[in-house]
């Protein structure tokens, strides 16, 4: 399967590492403003095409699939360019900064008979699917807590993290914090909570309690202003799971009351490897959607982020 990728920066440069290892994708094409004929990337690769515009880009009919790696603001306008010429998509996430932008998404997707992901890599890979069913061995789930946090204040002030119409800590990394959390509840939102620290329209620092209706309690902690270690830890009536780098899992260690158990699942290519994987096999099975995160999943998603916005104290 062939892609294109609109927008060529940091985790674009990632995902044409990650394609390597699939079964049948390859780098067609790269639409960037920015990108010189002395790049590294394209001097190692010179059968890649380059388009400086990304309508052209997207006319191209030996495109079958586009990887939209652009900042979150205009990832609604090309997703719905790029159905409309019936290419499939992998979106970055938040693949919308709005949630009812998902049903104009979904009508592309099903006007077109199309294909749309968002790059949700933590659900893809080995390691999650097996913390679910492992969730049963502490007994009956107490808490989830999950964070997301790095140092983003001394860096290009130019950058889409300060830009009030799209960055902030909530934007940017809340939906790792609250994706993981929601990937793992299966019951609805009953009360949130939230503290926030926002400066210049900039939500820096974010930290929430979901109470779901079955009393597990969700924490979620969020930041572009300082650094922490990242992991979930996840507590239950029978013992506790501390999963370290819980976006990407390859090891996380389950407590009980009785022993201690290390599991290790190694991720195959690269941790954004299977979620380009899964679009390959969905468009070859002439699916709309992906089962393990669809757009509806990806609708609750940024519909519970705004409703954390929304109960700041």
């Amino acid at each position: 399967m062939r892609f294109g990728i609109i927008g060529f920066g940091n985790i674009a440069r990632k995902f044409v590492k990650s394609i390597e290892n699939t079964s049948d994708g390859s780098i067609y094409a790269i639409g960037s403003f920015s990108i010189s004929n002395d790049d590294e990337y394209l001097i190692k690769h010179p059968e890649v095409k380059v388009y400086h515009d990304y309508d052209m880009l997207l006319s191209d009919e030996n495109i079958d699939a586009v990887y939209i790696a652009l900042p979150h603001y205009y990832h609604l306008e090309w997703i719905i360019k790029a159905l409309n010429n019936h290419k499939a998509v992998l979106s970055e996430k938040p693949i919308v900064l709005n949630s009812q932008d998902i049903d104009q998404i979904k009508d592309a997707v099903y006007c077109n008979n199309g294909y749309c992901l968002e790059a949700f890599k933590t659900k893809f890979n080995d390691g999650f699917q097996a913390l679910k069913k492992d969730l049963s061995l502490i007994g009956e789930i107490k808490s989830i807590e999950a964070n997301f946090c790095f140092d983003a204040i001394n860096g290009r002030k130019d950058s889409y993290l300060f830009d009030p119409k799209q960055g902030g800590a909530l934007n940017d990394v809340g939906s790792y914090v609250i994706g993981f959390i929601l990937g793992l509840v299966d019951s609805s939102i009953d009360k949130i909570e939230t503290k926030m620290k926002i400066e210049n329209e900039i939500e820096l620092e974010f930290k929430t309690h979901l109470y779901f209706k079955n009393g597990i309690i969700g924490i979620g902690e969020g930041s572009i202003d300082y650094n922490k270690e990242r992991y979930a830890l996840i507590k239950g009536t029978n013992g506790e799971i501390y999963i370290p780098n819980y976006n990407r899992i390859i090891d996380y260690t389950i407590k009980t009351n009785d022993s201690t158990i290390n599991r290790h699942y190694p991720i195959t290519g690269d941790d954004m490897t299977m979620e380009i994987q899964a679009l390959i096999d969905d468009v070859k099975n002439n699916k709309n959607e992906n089962e393990i995160h669809s757009l509806n999943d990806s609708k609750y998603l940024i519909e519970t982020i705004e409703k954390i916005r929304k109960s700041i104290k």
